[in-house]
């Protein structure tokens, strides 16, 4: 079913404001689930960030980046605000830690975003395009790596 230029600004407006949601909502399932540890906590951060951003994304039509940034920082500054709330982090690692939540997200989730990011470049602009994307994720993961030891 193609979708008619009437509801790209529905769905625009709805993946955004579900990206908003995103990281609220994580944390209040999160609070839900009994038992749930560390390990289990992170695996989920994982399958959202790998999943549910990317389908955020795919649901968008001209604000994918947007959606797609928006949804990583939600669920940033939930992870942070609620450890920072149950003193679970000093005020001084909050940098780290948002630098660390927001660059594992960006690579958790970049494959459907860089896709279509590169899909309407010609293919010397991808050859242009991909090396320099490539080189902006092993910067992330290097700075990830510097952090976290």
């Amino acid at each position: 079913m193609n979708s008619t230029s009437s509801d790209t600004p529905f769905r625009d407006w709805t993946s955004l404001a579900i990206a908003v949601a995103l990281g609220p909502l994580c944390i209040a399932v999160g609070y839900h689930v009994r038992g749930l540890v560390f390990g289990a906590a992170a695996g989920a951060w994982i399958l959202v960030c790998a999943v549910v951003v990317p389908a955020l994304v795919l649901a968008a039509r001209r604000f994918k980046f947007l959606v797609w940034q928006v949804a990583l920082i939600s669920i940033t500054v939930s992870v942070l605000g609620d450890a920072l709330r149950l003193n679970a982090m000093h005020r001084s690692e909050v940098p780290a830690g948002a630098f660390v939540f927001w660059a594992g997200g960006t690579l958790f989730s970049s494959p459907l975003p860089v896709y279509l990011a590169l899909r309407p470049l010609s293919v010397r602009h991808r050859c242009i395009a991909a090396p320099l994307i490539a080189l902006g994720a092993l910067l992330l993961w290097l700075g990830i790596k510097s952090i976290t030891g």
